[in-house]
């Protein structure tokens, strides 16, 4: 591999030519965007060696094409690069969603040229070209997803790229990864404009805003994200999305009726038990526990104490415990 092109140089397509770069491989970034200033600006911050302002140009000697763009933009890139690709040409895509990507490029990549989908699984949360940083996949999960015809030579070339980067590579299902990112990626987006909406749509919310502190930033940070692109997102995976949707709103119903079920007498309540499972079960992801994971030795015998003791200190989880102790005396 000698060169790259990246299309889209935003937060993405510039970490990876500075990773690129960086890396020290001997392979020349060329860069590609829409957006001149966004181009111009690319070269000042060494994400790329060179820049192309026609994108044929761009792509014709490329080894691997890199499509770091808004999903709705990838079928209109695939049709005008398709005759200036050269045989043996990888192309890869940053999407956070697959199904139809993987569609388009069966019917839109030319057969003597790979496809294979990718989504680096990184950002930090992070938005803007300014925020690009050659760290940004070092020790991140990037799933592919080949195209039942490519090349074997082209998925050797993105696998290379993807550790060029630093981050590793792992072939999953379309269908699973799109339905295993809809539950924490692309439905929490939905979520997190919901609570935005709720609030700002009452009568007393230039009041409630000042009240408003890291909490809602945190959860509100996914509203913030440019609504084209959240719509593309929802555009091209409506059905996972509307099955986590759906389980988000029958957890929030739960909640809503232990809330409405509690009264002031109550020392142990089906809310507090339901906001213990959620507060263990984000224990062990932090951790990278799974889920059903037991260890002997400690007075509950689950790994969640251990790892309360490792992250909280003993004296909260000291404390858990007994509550948890008291109310089991109450019961026997």
């Amino acid at each position: 591999m000698t060169q790259v092109t990246i299309v889209g140089l935003g937060l993405i397509g510039s970490s990876m030519g500075m990773a690129i770069r960086s890396a020290r491989k001997g392979v020349k970034v060329v860069g590609f965007d829409h957006n001149s200033a966004v181009q111009n600006r690319a070269k000042k911050i060494g994400a790329i060696d060179d820049d192309e302002w026609r994108l044929d140009k761009a792509v014709q000697d490329a080894d691997l094409v890199v499509l770091a763009v808004p999903v709705l933009e990838i079928p209109i890139l695939l049709d005008n690069m398709a005759p200036w690709l050269k045989p043996g040409t990888a192309i890869t895509d940053t999407a956070t969603t697959k199904a139809r990507v993987m569609e388009w490029a069966v019917e839109k990549v030319p057969a003597d040229s790979g496809f294979i989908g990718g989504h680096p699984l990184a950002g930090r949360g992070l938005s803007g070209q300014d925020s690009a940083s050659p760290d940004l996949f070092v020790g991140a999960s990037y799933p592919l997803m080949p195209t039942p015809r490519a090349p074997e030579l082209c998925v050797r070339t993105v696998v290379e790229f993807v550790e060029m980067l630093g981050a590793t590579p792992r072939f999953v299902d379309v269908s699973e990864h799109d339905s295993y990112i809809a539950a924490v990626s692309n439905g929490p987006a939905l979520m997190s404009s919901a609570l935005v909406l709720a609030a700002s749509k009452s009568a007393a919310w230039g009041e409630i805003g000042k009240f408003a502190s890291d909490e809602f930033g945190d959860l509100s940070r996914l509203a913030g994200v440019d609504p084209e692109i959240t719509h593309g997102i929802c555009q091209t995976n409506p059905e996972m999305m509307l099955h986590w949707v759906d389980a988000y709103i029958n957890e929030l119903t739960d909640l809503r009726h232990a809330l409405a079920g509690m009264n002031d007498e109550d020392t142990k309540t089906d809310l507090k038990d339901r906001l213990t499972e959620a507060w263990e079960q984000r224990l062990r992801w932090s951790a990278g526990v799974s889920p059903t994971t037991e260890m002997p030795g400690t007075e509950t015998g689950t790994m969640t104490e251990s790892l309360g003791q490792m992250f909280l200190g003993g004296g909260v989880m000291g404390r858990i415990r007994g509550k948890r102790g008291h109310e089991k005396d109450r019961r026997n």
